[in-house]
């Protein structure tokens, strides 16, 4: 009997271990495979990430000024609201709160300053964090994003911003390293949207993006 408590012990540890590590190594598989040739800067090369589970003992993920890098918050824009609401009902993420100019990822999604304002013109950049998949609780602000690794083409987001309601189609699903900055620029042609989260979940290696535009 003791026998059979054992192995089957051992067997759920080797199910929960392969549960949490197949998925990174099939993504970091991926990366390495699709990663685009960059050119850098000979003089000052950027740093490489290194392996980061759950927290860094040198950056502080929870600030979103860290996810990029080499990168410093902007000056914040003027805005009449602190805060707004963000839904995409499909992925069951329900008016989540994100506050404008932000930076405090442990308080909630936030709204990525320097960039453009919902529904205006240019990239309006929403930072959000992910853990672990079985850390998930809706809600919690450390786990937020964690359904944006199912998001598909086409997903609705919405955005209630100062009383009016933004509608967004998801057009490119994307994963990035943190020295890829260009998600961050603005294109005042069109009036984006960006949802931004750390992969695969519960590390910090690369970043999930999400770009949307604005339909009505």
């Amino acid at each position: 009997m003791r026998k059979k408590i054992s192995l089957l012990f051992i067997t759920l540890g080797l199910f929960l271990l392969a549960a949490i590590l197949f998925p990174l190594v099939v993504s970091q598989f991926r990366f390495i495979l699709n990663e685009p040739v960059r050119l850098h800067d000979p003089v000052s090369p950027p740093r490489r990430p290194g392996l980061t589970i759950l927290g860094s003992l040198t950056a502080d993920y929870t600030q979103a000024s860290n996810w990029f890098y080499p990168a410093s918050l902007p000056q914040p824009q003027a805005s009449p609201v602190t805060s707004f609401q963000i839904t995409l009902a499909r992925l069951n993420v329900n008016d989540v709160s994100v506050a404008v100019n932000g930076s405090d990822l442990k308080k909630s999604a936030i709204h990525y300053p320097g960039t453009a304002l919902p529904g205006n013109f240019g990239n309006s950049v929403i930072f959000g964090h992910s853990s672990l998949p079985f850390l998930y609780k809706p809600g919690n602000p450390i786990t937020i994003f964690n359904p944006l690794t199912k998001a598909k083409l086409g997903d609705e987001i919405l955005i209630n911003y100062d009383g009016k309601t933004y509608h967004y189609q998801i057009k490119k699903i994307s994963e990035v390293s943190p020295k890829q900055l260009e998600v961050l620029d603005q294109d005042y042609s069109k009036k984006q949207l960006t949802l931004i989260t750390c992969v695969p979940l519960g590390t910090y290696w690369r970043r999930l993006v999400l770009l949307a535009e604005l339909v009505n």
